[in-house]
């Protein structure tokens, strides 16, 4: 049994958990994909009143069980056994270090929506990064995106990481469909993400922050970037980033001409220092 869904705001009812269908997607290069249904993302943000989505990577968990994948009958399977796997003590203090920068550096009060994938690992770093605390005043209400787990619904993309483990997209483009394998994966994870913005889109907030996977991540997120117009100098710098545990990627629009691209950390900053997330750089 997946674990329920969690909410900042106790009070706010948790809807919208149904399970994502897969839908076979058809093999097209990754560059027609921008051209098909994600034409449409940097209109409907801004529509939305939305210019900035982050995508953190869940904080340390314990292992999958003893059993290995082979001795699965599917790889859903599979997911539901992986998707229990809690944080370490270790990870809640990744998680707890990484709040400086979310509640600081983004607020959460200008987030319009939490997302989470359907993994407890993940909604546990969403709890302990963004819980309103005493002396907090902002609620926001928490949306569970299934496809931010791949798992049996882009069995390429599974049969990658299975090979490469932990890595940058540049690592994962070398091999043989990989770019359009990870794309595809994107396009998924972006028409659910639309779905949800028709219900979520008239709260108030400009960021929508989403609690996801290694790899995963950044391969939604470079797919949003693509559909938001980000130019070519920030997906290339995108590419090269392997996203650690509790950190984050930060796309914004900030103008019709002006984009922003953040990695989001606490690595090197002051035991207090909320400031001073790099830009990427070559």
């Amino acid at each position: 049994e997946l674990p329920r869904r969690p909410c900042a705001n106790s009070h706010e009812e948790q809807r919208h958990s149904e399970r994502l269908v897969a839908i076979p997607v058809a093999a097209f290069r990754a560059q027609n994909i921008v051209q098909t249904g994600m034409g449409n993302l940097k209109e409907t943000l801004k529509n939305a009143g939305v210019s900035r989505i982050l995508f953190i990577r869940h904080a340390n968990a314990s292992p999958v069980g003893a059993a290995p994948k082979a001795n699965f009958n599917t790889p859903h399977d599979w997911k539901q056994n992986d998707q229990i796997r809690p944080l370490t003590d270790k990870g809640k203090a990744q998680a707890e270090e990484a709040r400086r920068w979310f509640i600081a550096g983004v607020g959460l009060e200008n987030n319009k929506v939490l997302v989470s994938s359907g993994a407890r690992r993940a909604a546990e770093t969403l709890q302990i990064m963004a819980e309103t605390r005493s002396g907090d005043t902002a609620q926001v209400s928490i949306e569970m995106l299934p496809s931010l787990h791949p798992a049996g619904i882009a069995p390429r993309c599974e049969d990658l990481f299975e090979k490469l483990n932990y890595g940058t997209l540049n690592t994962y483009y070398k091999e043989e469909g990989g770019e359009q394998a990870l794309a595809e994966y994107g396009k998924i994870v972006m028409d659910e993400f639309m779905d949800m913005l028709k219900r979520v889109g008239s709260k108030k907030g400009n960021t929508i922050s989403m609690f996801g996977h290694a790899v995963f991540l950044n391969a939604a997120a470079m797919e949003f970037a693509r559909g938001m117009g980000f130019p070519e100098s920030d997906l290339e710098n995108l590419k090269a980033i392997d996203l650690g545990e509790s950190e984050g990627l930060s796309l914004e629009v900030k103008d019709s001409t002006g984009f922003n691209v953040l990695y989001m950390h606490t690595k090197g900053l002051a035991p207090n220092g909320v400031t001073g997330h790099p830009l990427f750089s070559q």
